[in-house]
């Protein structure tokens, strides 16, 4: 059982996450201009606190995760509120493949410092983008190792990134007027750990 297994059920408990996730949705709604029309991918969704603020937004939205336990929380938030626009795909962003030209808009939460690796997988996310798609991808700036408690650090692969490298893949991937700045940070007592928003269009 994988980390994200083990604490799945007290995942949301944590106001910083649901904080984190409602900034994240209304930076990226001064993005995109959303829409009944819109086809969505969330990635790493997780328990869902990304992508529920989608739901009454968009048309439909899937939703990849690589934990089980995190997705069968996500299940029964949707089953409880009656939702029929999200469906659900346990899969791994660096091995498993994405359909092609079939997203308007790929979104992401605290993920990518979990993908092996990133350039790799934003170059396949590209391929599933429809043209004139979006991506909106928020993670952690660069740290120091400190984010993450040592029980936790199974499946962290980088410790945040350079918001001038992270660029540079999007670039690399052929992402157009890419942008990437500071839209939150996660306080831990005297700690501070910005998160950036980057965004790239095809």
């Amino acid at each position: 059982m994988g980390n994200f297994d083990k604490i799945a059920k007290e995942w949301d408990l944590e106001e910083r996450r649901v904080l984190l996730a409602k900034n994240t949705f209304n930076e990226i709604q001064k993005k995109v201009s959303l829409s009944d029309k819109m086809e969505l991918i969330d990635i790493g969704t997780g328990t869902g606190l990304l992508l529920l603020n989608f739901v009454d937004k968009v048309k439909h939205i899937t939703g990849i995760d690589n934990s089980q336990a995190m997705l069968d929380m996500l299940v029964s938030k949707i089953e409880q509120s009656n939702i029929k626009n999200v469906s659900l795909k346990l899969a791994e962003a660096d091995t498993d493949k994405l359909p092609e030209n079939s997203y308007d808009l790929a979104i992401s939460n605290m993920t990518f410092h979990h993908i092996k690796k990133p350039s790799d997988f934003l170059k396949k996310l590209y391929s599933s983008i429809k043209p004139g798609g979006a991506v909106c991808i928020a993670d952690l700036e660069t740290e120091d190792g400190s984010f993450h408690s040592e029980q936790y650090l199974d499946g962290v692969y980088h410790y945040g990134f350079e918001k001038k490298e992270f660029l540079s893949w999007l670039e690399g991937a052929n992402f157009k007027n890419t942008t990437i700045e500071t839209i939150f940070e996660i306080r831990r007592g005297e700690k501070k750990y910005p998160v950036f928003l980057a965004y790239g269009e095809k």
